[in-house]
């Protein structure tokens, strides 16, 4: 199934003006379950020519992270994902310019080390010990924990937070 997505992913974003994304989107559609399943593809990190397409499994086999936050969107509950820097570094992808973040619904977010760093995000794929539904703004959300009381507050922006996370693209 991962070469299969891969493929299709691949060759659909270079024939067609349709954003990549969107292709993604469309065949995590046709997968989506109430929740899901440990084969489905829920993310693809990109490198150079290097794709990875990441299933619930390979990112539960990564060390995970539990915050209990109220999100600004409005659940409050147990959060559990793995550092975003934890993934880089499993995939040897630790020296980098930035990285691009892309959902679903094409939107985009820019991060750099630096920001990497200090904030210390986490790639969000449970909520309350249940996989996110896609429904739910899942199957991955970037969260930041550290920030999410002043994003309430309204003292930080809630533009890093991206929900649908479909894609990670890291420029060298």
């Amino acid at each position: 199934m991962i070469s299969l997505a891969t493929s299709i992913h691949s060759n659909a974003a270079s024939r067609s003006p349709i954003r990549a994304s969107s292709w993604l989107m469309c065949l995590l559609l046709m997968v989506a379950l109430p929740s899901w399943a440990d084969s489905d593809i829920i993310l693809l990190l990109r490198h150079a020519e290097e794709q990875h397409a990441l299933t619930l499994k390979d990112l539960d086999k990564l060390p995970q992270q539990q915050a209990r936050f109220q999100a600004a969107w409005g659940p409050e509950g147990q959060w559990q994902g793995v550092y975003l820097q934890d993934l880089l570094t499993q995939y040897q992808l630790n020296h980098f310019q930035d990285i691009r973040l892309n959902a679903l619904n094409d939107y985009r977010i820019r991060l750099t080390t630096e920001e990497i760093h200090a904030g210390q995000p986490v790639l969000a794929t449970r909520f309350n010990g249940q996989p996110i539904a896609l429904e739910h703004n899942g199957p991955v959300i970037l969260i930041w924990p550290r920030q999410a009381q002043a994003v309430l507050d309204g003292t930080a922006p809630l533009a890093p937070w991206i929900w649908s996370l479909a894609e990670i693209r890291v420029r060298p």
